[in-house]
């Protein structure tokens, strides 16, 4: 059984059908940034499912959204996806799985808009501690047509969830960036249709969405 929200997860996700009181849960008003109140990137291209919808539990919604410095996400809504849409991931990289693990290609958290930028500047935007993830390889995947999965925008991480003794690592929310969560992908092949790793690009620390190798012989 689908572990169950927690008791301020349960206001939130009954605050609003359609899409799940981002004001409420960030503390602040927002303005949606389109009618629909999706990013860009999925406009027209996404659904939105209502509470009693019967496959809105698919997407697990609960567990991408977080409190204020507990990353995930600030507010969420569900979607089902109305065509193929590529997503992205930053990961470690293939060598990168611990003894008798798993590298951390196939996590929950995606994008739907092409990494780019900086490694440090992409830190900020999604709020990705150090040690969760070295960003060096992008992965490139296809979440099917039919898909159900939850999507908000970036919630706030602090120093304290990063594991950062020192205090020095933390990142606030952003607003405008959304995110995508596919829960537990790796039982999800039917949905998210990921290429062979080798097709995965090393990525060029000064400008995520170029490939290292390329840009290393531009100079």
């Amino acid at each position: 059984m689908n572990k169950q929200p927690t008791s301020w997860a349960v206001a939130g996700l009954r605050a609003a059908p359609a899409l799940l009181a981002l004001a409420v849960l960030a503390g602040c008003a927002t303005t949606p940034p389109n009618p629909l109140g999706l990013p860009a990137s999925l406009q027209g291209r996404a659904e939105l499912l209502k509470l009693d919808d019967p496959a809105y539990e698919q997407a697990v919604p609960w567990n991408a959204l977080k409190a204020p410095g507990a990353g995930g996400v600030l507010g969420v809504a569900v979607v089902r996806l109305k065509e193929d849409v590529l997503v992205y991931r930053l990961w470690n990289g293939p060598g990168s799985a611990p003894a008798g693990g798993t590298t951390n290609r196939l996590g929950g958290w995606w994008s739907a808009d092409m990494p780019s930028g900086p490694v440090a500047q992409y830190r900020r935007d999604y709020e990705v501690c150090s040690t969760w993830n070295q960003l060096t390889w992008r992965a490139s995947c296809t979440l099917r047509r039919g898909s159900v999965v939850a999507v908000g925008p970036g919630q706030s991480v602090s120093a304290q969830t990063c594991g950062d003794a020192a205090g020095q690592e933390s990142y606030p929310a952003n607003r405008v960036l959304w995110q995508v969560y596919v829960d537990k992908p790796w039982t999800r092949p039917a949905e998210l249709a990921c290429p062979p790793e080798t097709q995965d690009v090393e990525v060029d620390p000064n400008d995520v969405s170029q490939p290292k190798a390329a840009t290393a012989a531009l100079k």
